[in-house]
């Protein structure tokens, strides 16, 4: 035995030993189902970039592919290249009444949004004012309003505009910024899969997880993110809501209620990370978000409110700092 063995032995005897992880049945079928689905990618990925036969080459072996996989197969069929369904995860009274929302969602009217124009979302917000490391204190709940330019060029976001507390405040970008998940264009939104399994196929990528968060967690953070001050096409609203049934973690919150008191269907998700607990409050009569709540979690278990938003207003118009003339919907 080396001088190396000898530090690696110490320095596994001063460490603790591994605990044991335990997954869930919907857990794991999620992974599962994630694993498969990314093993198929690759393999289109090597196929796609693989040699290019002549064209009636690759005619007559696919004839010929087809022929052999009819008669070797019951029934002629051939066998899929798509990854099974993802499961319902999340918990079944959760899993219900997000079904009814999606079902409600997608029946509204879908607004027309120019590339020229901007998306205004009016709301009362209730933030915490403590210091950093004590308990939330809440301050008096105000208003924020916010203007979101719908230009996909890497510039489209300059003009975009955020007035709260008394200020204007431009959201200064420091580089190229264009319509995606970080700055979600209707156009853009509009573009995502309304198939929920497809639609999570397309947000996983994009939701990073931070310092150790669930890839799970990352994705319901960033599904946050489109449903509080965007404006939704009424398929991807819908879409929104079958996918997180499929979100292992999601649970209903009883008696939730938006930052102006306004009752709803609570849907959240605890950060075992970071001991945080997000809320979504929906109207069940419109399918539409009244607001979200926010909770940090205590060494006890119990939830303290830090922070709360309720969509007052959402219209689409033409420039940054103009109010809608008629009154926007929430």
């Amino acid at each position: 035995m080396n001088h190396h063995d000898t530090d690696l032995r110490e320095l596994r005897d001063q460490l603790p030993p591994p605990r044991p992880i335990t997954l869930s049945e919907a857990h794991r079928r999620s992974l599962e189902h994630r694993t498969r689905t990314a093993i198929l990618r690759s393999d289109r990925r090597r196929a796609a970039v693989g040699t290019v036969a002549p064209l009636a080459l690759v005619a007559a072996c696919a004839a010929t592919v087809v022929a052999l996989l009819a008669t070797a197969l019951p029934g002629g069929t051939s066998p899929s290249t798509e990854p099974d369904p993802r499961p319902v995860a999340a918990a079944p009274a959760a899993a219900s009444r997000l079904l009814s929302i999606a079902e409600t969602a997608s029946r509204r009217a879908a607004p027309v949004v120019g590339q020229d124009q901007f998306i205004y979302v009016r709301s009362a917000v209730l933030a915490n004012e403590g210091r950093f490391g004590e308990a939330p204190v809440l301050g008096e709940v105000h208003e924020r309003e916010v203007w979101f330019g719908q230009d996909p060029g890497v510039r489209g976001g300059d003009a975009n505009l955020i007035r709260e507390l008394g200020q204007d405040w431009p959201i200064v970008t420091y580089g190229p910024d264009p319509a995606g998940a970080r700055r979600p264009t209707y156009a853009w939104l509009a573009a995502l899969p309304t198939d929920p399994d497809r639609l999570l196929d397309e947000l996983e990528p994009l939701a990073v997880p931070v310092d150790g968060q669930e890839p799970e967690q990352a994705v319901f953070d960033l599904m946050t993110g489109l449903v509080r001050e965007t404006l939704l096409p009424p398929d991807l609203a819908g879409a929104l809501m079958r996918a997180a049934r499929l979100i292992p973690g999601v649970v209903l919150e009883p008696g939730a209620q938006d930052a102006i008191g306004r009752r709803g269907v609570g849907i959240s998700r605890t950060d075992e990370r970071f001991r945080t607990r997000t809320v979504w409050v929906l109207d069940p009569a419109t399918g539409r978000l009244l607001g979200t709540r926010d909770h940090m979690i205590g060494p006890d278990g119990k939830a303290v409110l830090y922070g709360a938003t309720a969509v007052l207003e959402r219209a689409v118009v033409d420039r940054a700092g103009q109010r809608p003339s008629g009154g926007g919907r929430a």
